[in-house]
């Protein structure tokens, strides 16, 4: 892949969704995981619920430590104790709550009772690997402006044609080759080159 497309720096909105680094390669999830589901896989690999967004659960809980000081407290210093229990409480129970949402929605025991028990990730460590070389063109790929606006992979099939590459489709290593070659995609070339 040449060195002049409109690459940029990504940040975890750019990524590819079901690709991630490691501190020893790549790792890759099969797409059907979080497909038709309320996850999506952050940049530690993590499985994460978007149903209730992170910033409600905290000001659930701050509430929880302030209507905890304000009910039972008797001063100042009664009430910062009370506040801090009542955090700490309701951090523990906000925890528990996820946890089961997570038990029982959780996208993993789906996926292997549809899969019959196959894995929903691999990892990709041998840096001279065809996996490593589509996991390169793939992060590339997904890190230039035109895959983020859609200009590229309009129907988004990269993260399906990752997944087929690393399982060993000839097919799906062609057609991602064929997807970040920029001399055949024009919309990948830069107006101006960079210096």
């Amino acid at each position: 892949m040449s060195t002049s497309p409109d690459f940029r720096r990504q940040t975890p909105v750019d990524r590819l969704p079901t690709l991630i680094r490691t501190r020893h390669g790549y790792r890759v999830f099969d797409p059907a995981l979080i497909a038709g589901t309320r996850y999506v896989i952050d940049d530690d690999g993590t499985l994460v619920w978007t149903r209730l967004p992170a910033g409600t659960t905290a000001l659930a809980v701050l509430a929880a430590g302030a209507a905890t000081a304000l009910l039972l407290a008797d001063g100042w210093l009664l009430g910062l104790l009370w506040f801090l229990a009542g955090v700490v409480a309701a951090t523990g129970l906000a925890g528990l709550g996820l946890t089961l949402v997570h038990a029982v929605s959780g996208p993993e025991r789906g996926y292997r009772r549809r899969t019959g028990g196959a894995p929903h990730f691999t990892d990709v460590t041998d840096r001279g690997s065809r996996p490593w070389a589509l996991c390169e063109q793939a992060e590339r790929l997904a890190a230039t402006r035109s895959w983020v606006t859609g200009r590229v992979d309009r129907q988004r099939r990269l993260p399906e044609l990752l997944w087929a590459g690393v399982q060993g489709s000839g097919d799906a290593a062609a057609e991602i080759g064929r997807l970040a070659d920029p001399p055949s995609r024009p919309e990948l070339r830069v107006a101006h080159p960079q210096t």
